[in-house]
């Protein structure tokens, strides 16, 4: 009980933090903004716009919600989790997530970001084969927490890559593999111990 209230505690004190931040940098957004944009798609973590105008993906996140935690299985992130997966997200894989800012009606947060829209070649999903080779190049290992649902894994960095699946790893018009919406982060000590134990050959 004691640590969920810690916890509580902290995503309280992020999300001021955010709404403060967004107020400074006049990133408050009317809800009017996002709509201004086509609808495409709405997924677990994001409802997704097209800026066809500027050749933008543009992404609103679920009301209080702040998508998947790497952290271990099943939590929900933290407002601060969510924005240094962006910042993960951008490092690794060379995108340009950009954080157009919040709106914040009736204490309700949702984040509106933008990265550039990518074109599929609406052909051939990557296959599971190719999405391993991909991660491999970026010295990520595959390592299977779950059977047949694998999580990359960086033991330089510590750093753990979800969700990785064919509809998030986009096959481009040039044949390209890009990731769109994984789950980025560091686990928590359990899921790390967790997933040593399985590359060591261990019983997980």
């Amino acid at each position: 009980m004691q640590a969920a209230g810690i916890c509580n505690n902290a995503r309280r004190s992020e999300r001021l933090a955010l709404v403060e931040w967004a107020t400074e940098r006049k990133r408050i957004l009317g809800t009017q903004f996002i709509e201004q944009f086509r609808r495409v798609a709405e997924g677990a973590e994001h409802v997704v716009y097209h800026d066809e105008s500027r050749g933008l993906a543009m992404k609103a996140t679920h009301p209080n919600r702040f998508g998947h935690s790497a952290r271990n299985e099943g939590l929900a992130a933290t407002p601060l989790e969510y924005l240094q997966r962006l910042g993960w997200h951008n490092a690794l894989f060379g995108d340009d997530i950009r954080i157009a800012g919040i709106t914040f009606v009736e204490d309700n947060i949702e984040v509106i970001t933008s990265q550039p829209w990518i074109v599929s070649d609406g052909k051939q999903p990557a296959s599971q084969e190719e999405i391993d080779g991909y991660f491999e190049q970026l010295r990520f290992r595959r390592v299977e927490i779950n059977p047949g649902v694998p999580i990359y894994f960086n033991e330089r960095m510590k750093v753990i890559v979800a969700d990785a699946h064919e509809r998030n790893i986009l096959r481009t018009e040039d044949g390209r593999l890009a990731p769109i919406d994984v789950v980025i982060g560091i686990p928590d000590p359990h899921l790390l111990e967790r997933i040593h134990r399985i590359i060591a050959g261990q019983i997980p």
